[in-house]
């Protein structure tokens, strides 16, 4: 009877053979039977444009509220019951040169944080309560969140300052937060400090992590501007003889206020970080991968701290009771510091994640015919497991093909999460499979603790940042004159939860603009809620502009789709509304253009400056986005029509990229101002 029906036959056969492939620690994913990979949103009763999570219970509500532990309400209850649990478990570590991470346990690091704590009220004078601000303006380290443990434990709100930020900008941040007390991480940022005392009244102590660089000459300069500067053991030292009583945060208090621009700080509470960063992220584990993460969880301190997604990660791993190693800073040296960490959490920015796929590409695309056939064809194999909800890093496909690949990040990545910038579909699977990892990709802004939206980890298909999260419900907005109208599930993205923040800090009249009348937070982000319930990011409301034509455009949408182009590391667009049509600042790829220009030459190298000076490059680029574009279906609008050449990459050190890698708009418009003004000058006839 199975003559009629061949194709079970290769049905049979190809499980059979997944199943010899398969490794022995395969873990399987699974969506649950009541609920369906095709209802990832779920309407609320009632309302036109309002969805909620489509795995939270209706009995439950709009959100999943349950908290992680009986008597833990806080992020300091987090801490301390992993501290009770697991006292002499490896907590945070950190490297020296080139040796091991060197780690210290729970119970060492709450007995420093509450001696840091102790100091804060007993010798530097900062009043216990949550109407006080500590400033960190330091590096990854386990100085940084030792300092803010020590913060909590005394119901002091945190205020990072990102690594990078100017004097200028500490300035504004320190006086509009009231800050006492700043924890640096070396002496250059002691020094800028110092320099701008005056300006900073309510600024007195300035304790520094990396204490060997607190010189007697830094602390006469600090003495001179009234500033009295600390080293960081003798801070703890004081604390350790003269311990305080601790003043315990209570769930609605104010953990932090990130900035999120010079102009505003966004409050979030404590309730705010554990309903999106562990209640969250725990149920949805519990739901389609229970057992999957577990004490032994490694996270690798990458991104800054001073952003809240990574501040949530170590949330996480303090939940999991888990241990924490930080990089050391160089970022040409990340791949060093994750063999020898071999982490299993990696959050990472979307660019990172592209280069690692360019990377790895790189190298297929220069192997022989049949490498690629076989890299092609495990690819393949891997997909169709990990379909069925397979996540696996030891079949026989690992073992020959991405065994290298998966050794260069460790060995034991058991999760990739990413956010920020939308992720191309082939990266993602490539990286899911060559990594025999799970790879979430979010949604979110800091107004929301980070997590709006985020992948389901059984829904094998990419191109799109998941449905709400347990701690979110969303509205769709229309913005007419872009073309949006929430009728056709397009339309701004509103998100409202436990997770949303109280306001931005001493700005009442930015807070009511970010409410709309029904208390949903607006994200100046246009969605999309496909069919299924997730969700895709097409669009910015905040960023777009007029051409003369009078139709708006918007940059960000084109400057994702370019830079998918091989050639082009950076792009920003911009135009003016008095012109027609766009220009495009490209930073060319040095390896890609750098081999296209040497073959060009016949085999002479030139410098970047000489390669992206020459018009045939310019030329070449140019060409290169007008076939992406088509590619893409851009309209004639959004092609751009003329490109500046830039061979100096677009970094936070010369101002024109936030601590988060995304483009700074204002400082590249003012950049390219003039040179844009010239090419629309000499280029009428466009």
């Amino acid at each position: 009877m199975f003559l009629g029906f061949p194709f079970d036959w290769l049905y049979w056969f190809l499980d059979g053979f997944l199943w010899l492939c398969r490794g022995k620690t395969a873990y399987q994913t699974k969506v649950p039977p009541h609920l369906s990979l095709q209802m990832q949103a779920i309407r609320v009763k009632g309302e036109t444009n309002v969805f909620r999570c489509g795995y939270v219970p209706e009995e439950e509500g709009m959100y999943y509220e349950q908290y992680p532990h009986k008597d833990v309400y806080t992020l300091y209850d987090v801490f301390c019951r992993s501290v009770k649990v697991n006292p002499t478990k490896d907590c945070l570590g950190e490297r020296k040169d080139d040796g091991p991470y060197e780690f210290e346990d729970y119970a060492t690091i709450h007995r420093k944080a509450r001696a840091f704590g102790s100091a804060l009220v007993g010798k530097l004078g900062v009043k216990a309560a949550n109407n006080s601000n500590l400033g960190i303006y330091s590096k990854n380290c386990a100085g940084w969140f030792i300092s803010a443990l020590g913060a909590i434990s005394q119901s002091l709100a945190t205020v990072p300052l990102y690594d990078t930020l100017g004097a200028d900008t500490a300035e504004f941040i320190i006086n509009q937060c009231d800050i006492q007390v700043v924890v640096v991480d070396n002496a250059d940022k002691t020094s800028k400090l110092v320099e701008i005392a005056r300006r900073m009244p309510t600024l007195k102590h300035i304790v520094v992590i990396m204490e060997d660089e607190a010189t007697e000459e830094l602390v006469e300069r600090g003495r001179k501007a009234g500033i009295t500067v600390h080293r960081f053991s003798s801070v703890l030292a004081e604390g350790e003889r003269r311990p305080m009583p601790e003043t315990r945060p209570q769930e609605e208090d104010v953990y932090t206020s990130g900035t999120t621009g010079m102009p505003k700080g966004v409050m979030l509470t404590h309730r705010n970080i554990l309903m999106s960063c562990i209640v969250a992220f725990q149920y949805t584990c519990e739901i389609f991968a229970p057992g999957y993460f577990g004490k032994d969880e490694v996270l690798l301190s990458f991104l800054p701290l001073s952003h809240v997604m990574e501040q949530g990660c170590h949330w996480l791993i303090m939940h999991f009771g888990g241990s924490i190693g930080y990089f050391r800073g160089n970022i040409l040296k990340l791949g060093e510091d994750m063999q020898a960490l071999r982490p299993t959490l990696f959050p990472v920015v979307p660019r990172l994640l592209n280069r690692m796929y360019d990377g790895v590409m790189a190298k297929v695309n220069a192997a022989s015919i049949v490498a690629r056939a076989l890299f092609k064809l495990a690819c393949w194999m891997k997909l169709a497991d990990f379909n069925k909800g397979y996540i696996q890093h030891d079949s026989i496909w690992d073992r020959i093909v991405f065994g290298k690949i998966r050794a260069a990040v460790g060995g034991r990545v058991k999760l990739i999460m990413t956010g920020s910038a939308p992720i191309a579909p082939e990266v993602m699977q490539t990286m899911r499979m060559s990594l025999g990892c799970a790879l979430a990709e979010l949604y979110g802004l800091t107004e929301c603790s980070a997590v709006g939206f985020v992948t389901w980890p059984a829904d094998p298909r990419a191109g799109h940042c998941g449905g709400p999260a347990a701690c979110t419900s969303i509205k769709l907005e229309d913005v007419p004159e872009m073309g949006y109208f929430a009728a056709d599930g397009k339309g701004e993205v509103l998100l409202k939860g436990p997770a949303v923040t109280k306001g931005y800090y001493k700005e009442p009249q930015k807070t009511a603009e970010l409410f709309d009348a029904t208390g949903y937070m607006r994200t100046g982000d246009i969605g999309w809620l496909l069919p299924d319930g997730t969700l895709r990011i097409i669009d910015r409301k905040k960023h777009i502009f007029k051409l003369a034509q009078g139709e708006y455009v918007a940059p960000e949408k084109i400057e994702a789709l370019y830079t998918r182009v091989d050639s082009v590391q950076q792009v920003y667009v911009d135009g003016d509304s008095l012109e027609r049509w766009l220009i495009a600042v490209v930073v060319p790829d040095p390896d890609v253009i750098g081999a296209w220009d040497e073959k060009q030459q016949k085999g002479e190298k030139r410098s970047m400056e000489a390669i992206c000076d020459d018009p045939e490059t310019t030329d070449y680029i140019l060409a290169q986005l007008a076939a992406c574009g088509k590619a893409n279906r851009l309209n004639s609008l959004e092609m751009v029509k003329k490109v500046i050449l830039e061979p100096v990459p677009f970094t936070i050190d010369n101002g024109l990229l936030t601590p988060t890698l995304k483009s700074k708009r204002p400082a590249l418009r003012m950049k390219y101002k003039e040179a844009m003004a010239r090419i629309y000058k000499s280029n009428r006839h466009l």
